[in-house]
């Protein structure tokens, strides 16, 4: 939080007569949480109708690359508080420009981050009818996370990632990509990742002599990460490193993380019956414990309606 010391604006100068103690009170409710008289209110009008007037442009707020107000007062919102026996206006940044930077960091790296195009075909309401009656409680769960959760404000019942497991065809990109669409519509930022496709950039990063950091922290504190086709790439000590280290931060920072993948938890990394290295062990656990379990079955939905030349 900045301050700002109080400072009557010129453009109320001469013309904040008329306005009293009551009609600031009425307007302005903190201000009855403070011990101020009402000679107090009125020595400093001048501020509080400049408060008054930027909290009407924030009250018309419609994001901040249409913020309505001048200068460096854009992207801030404030907050009135006595001080030493004045008036003094802190400011902060509001949320729309957390947000907007939030969305704009991680915008820098999408397509370093080998980003996935979320078709948008893939819908909560074309899902299938079969599937959502077959897991209604994976439905209710998915649904509420993609409609309500908040990085900032996110209700603990909806902290969680979820590993959607299971043979090919049965939803699980789907319904993942169906998360991440109503995410991504409500400027919640976010980011989808092929496994295998994100170890390919780590490569292409290091042959082109760039730095790794920028990448790593993006997949590691982006506030939700879905990772799609878990498992199915061809794992090696290096990739199985870095992807421990985004995990791992996840995990501790309490950050969401979706998963896809063809594989149970117990059996990821494992080849010939024994994991690839011994960071398979800790990774999985940290997995199980940072979401929900989701195992899907049923058809493989592409080979439905087949056709056939012969």
């Amino acid at each position: 939080m900045q301050h700002i010391q109080n400072v009557i604006p010129k453009a109320f100068a001469g013309r904040d007569r008329g306005y009293d103690a009551a009609y600031f009170r009425k307007r302005i409710p903190e201000l009855n949480r403070y011990e101020i008289s009402d000679a107090f209110i009125v020595r400093y009008r001048a501020t509080l109708l400049e408060y008054l007037r930027q909290d009407a442009i924030c009250a018309a707020c419609q994001g901040f690359a249409k913020c309505g107000k001048a200068d460096d007062m854009q992207g801030f919102t404030q907050v009135l508080e006595p001080y030493k026996n004045q008036l003094a206006v802190s400011v902060q940044r509001c949320q729309p420009y957390r947000e907007a930077m939030a969305k704009r960091r991680v915008e820098r790296f999408v397509s370093l981050a080998g980003m996935m195009e979320l078709d948008e075909d893939f819908r909560f309401q074309n899902y299938p009818a079969e599937q959502m009656k077959k897991y209604p409680d994976l439905m209710r769960y998915a649904t509420t996370f993609a409609r309500q959760y908040d990085p900032n404000e996110a209700a603990e019942q909806i902290r969680a990632g979820v590993y959607l497991f299971g043979p090919p065809g049965v939803g699980k990109t789907h319904l993942m990509f169906a998360v991440f669409n109503q995410l991504r519509a409500r400027n919640i930022p976010c980011l989808v990742v092929r496994s295998d496709s994100l170890f390919d950039r780590m490569r292409h990063l290091i042959a082109d002599n760039q730095d790794l950091e920028p990448f790593l922290e993006t997949l590691s504190t982006v506030p939700v990460l879905g990772l799609d086709e878990f498992a199915q790439e061809r794992a090696n000590d290096f990739t199985m490193e870095k992807l421990f280290r985004i995990v791992n931060h996840r995990f501790h920072a309490k950050l969401p993380t979706w998963f896809t993948s063809n594989y149970a938890p117990p059996q990821a990394y494992r080849r010939g019956g024994d994991d690839v290295n011994d960071t398979v062990d800790p990774l999985r656990s940290r997995i199980m414990k940072m979401c929900k379990m989701a195992r899907l079955d049923g058809p493989d939905a592409r080979q439905k309606n087949l056709q056939s030349l012969t």
